[in-house]
């Protein structure tokens, strides 16, 4: 009897234990599905605070150095086929307007040009005689000039034939040899075809303000007209994209010049002095839902923000569209006057 009232006893007290751990166990589920976050704001030691997410202007800008520089390269070509008889020029050589650059053999077209002016010049004595012989005929006469003036255009189209045998500097500047895999060098001898590549020529005296960008995806955003700001020290002025030029430097080494004209005539940046930064304004929009950039986060490639409802941190996903210096524009997933929380970053 002992035995059997120790028995329910013992179970008696499991039951309760069990019991009780059960109750408690709800209870602290329970609490946790009811626990209330709540950010601190106020202290500039808080980690955490909370901001509004804003409808109205975003707009993304690139950033690049510029500098006066030339940009425009010429193509210095020879204008007719033949044999080079002389190269007068070297690498990075300065040469002055009309200075020569290179000489092909005209042997061959001063015999022409000798053979055209006995022509010519045996017309032009056949109607000189004729103008002195008063009993010329008239018709005679005519047909006399009709052959003057037909030898003269030979010759002088022979004439302008014979400038293209002479390479000249078009103006003032610096000239680049380049020789590529698939071309020879020419020199004394060469045998070249018109159209055929001397050099190219930078002229002295086109100096722009340019962004110099190699090959890089992000700009080719960049279009004519896009409003920049220059700052250079303590000057701060505004311009626009007038003229892009590519430059072929071979591979990973293409540029491309991102020509900038000053808005003002007579504008205060210099070159050779402090760094001149550019800003281009590249996207601009009105009435897009932003929120910082910091408030963003990112996880296996998918954006969300924390937005605080009620209280509680809702970790909300979104789709962002561009960027601004602080701020970053919202797509998808807000529609603006939302509390978000971002953490509150402290310069220590």
């Amino acid at each position: 009897m002992k035995k059997i009232c120790r028995a329910f006893l013992l179970l008696t007290v499991l039951c309760i234990s069990l019991f009780g751990s059960g109750c408690e166990q709800q209870s602290s589920s329970a609490d946790v599905s009811k626990e209330i976050y709540t950010p601190k704001v106020s202290s500039e030691s808080d980690e955490e605070k909370v901001v509004e997410a804003k409808v109205g202007t975003i707009s993304e800008k690139y950033y690049h150095e510029a500098d006066y520089v030339n940009p425009y390269i010429e193509a210095i070509t020879f204008e007719t086929d033949g044999i080079v008889s002389s190269v007068d020029i070297e690498d990075g050589q300065e040469v002055k307007k009309g200075e020569i650059l290179a000489h092909l053999n005209t042997d061959e077209i001063d015999k022409r040009i000798e053979e055209q002016k006995l022509r010519l010049n045996s017309v032009k004595k056949t109607l000189s005689k004729l103008k002195n012989n008063k009993k010329a005929d008239k018709y005679e006469k005519e047909s006399a000039e009709y052959d003057v003036q037909i030898e003269q255009n030979a010759y002088d189209s022979l004439m302008s034939e014979y400038e293209k045998y002479t390479v000249k500097a078009p103006c003032k500047g610096e000239v680049s040899i380049q020789i590529s895999e698939e071309e020879t060098e020419i020199k004394k001898g060469s045998h070249i075809t018109a159209g055929q590549l001397l050099c190219n020529m930078q002229a002295a005296d086109s100096e722009k303000l340019c962004m110099m960008v190699y090959d890089d995806q992000k700009f080719s955003d960049v279009d004519f007209g896009m409003n920049c700001t220059l700052t250079q020290g303590d000057v701060t002025e505004t311009g626009k994209i007038t003229d892009i030029v590519f430059q072929a430097r071979g591979g990973d080494y293409d540029a491309y010049y991102y020509v900038i004209t000053p808005d003002r005539k007579n504008s205060k940046l210099v070159r050779g002095g402090e760094t001149i930064n550019a800003s281009i304004d590249v996207y601009t929009k009105e009435d897009v839902v932003t929120v910082p950039a910091d408030a963003v986060k990112t996880v296996d490639g998918n954006d969300y923000v924390d937005v605080l409802v009620d209280g509680m941190k809702i970790q909300t996903d979104v789709e962002i569209g561009i960027q601004g210096d602080t701020e970053t524009e919202i797509i998808s997933g807000l529609s603006g006057g939302e509390q978000i929380i971002i953490p509150n970053i402290t310069e220590e």
